[in-house]
């Protein structure tokens, strides 16, 4: 294993306002080494089977078109991003999480 891949990410969250057109607009940009790679949501809109859980509205690079399940906490969709991102580093495909 070359020294790249012994590096951990860095991912950083930094709070925006996304314009959704209803009322989830609490979000986190995904920063991942400076690189922007993903949006998530907060979703709140009354009645949503995941309300309070964190929803990727985007992702970007090898993590583009990607469609997981909305993450219960931002500990874990931050988890799930530096996995999959080192994933897409080596060369292996995402995966869904657990």
């Amino acid at each position: 294993m070359d020294a790249q891949h012994n590096v951990e990410t860095l991912v950083v969250l930094q709070p925006v306002a996304v314009d959704t057109a209803s009322l989830d607009r609490d979000g986190m940009l995904v920063m991942a080494n400076g690189m922007l790679v993903g949006v998530l949501v907060r979703l709140v809109t009354p009645g949503h089977e995941h309300s309070g859980a964190w929803f990727v509205e985007a992702a970007f690079g090898h993590l583009k078109g990607v469609r997981v399940q909305p993450f219960d906490t931002l500990d874990d969709a931050t988890r799930w991003f530096r996995t999959n991102l080192k994933r897409s580093q080596a060369g292996t495909s995402w995966r869904p999480p657990p």
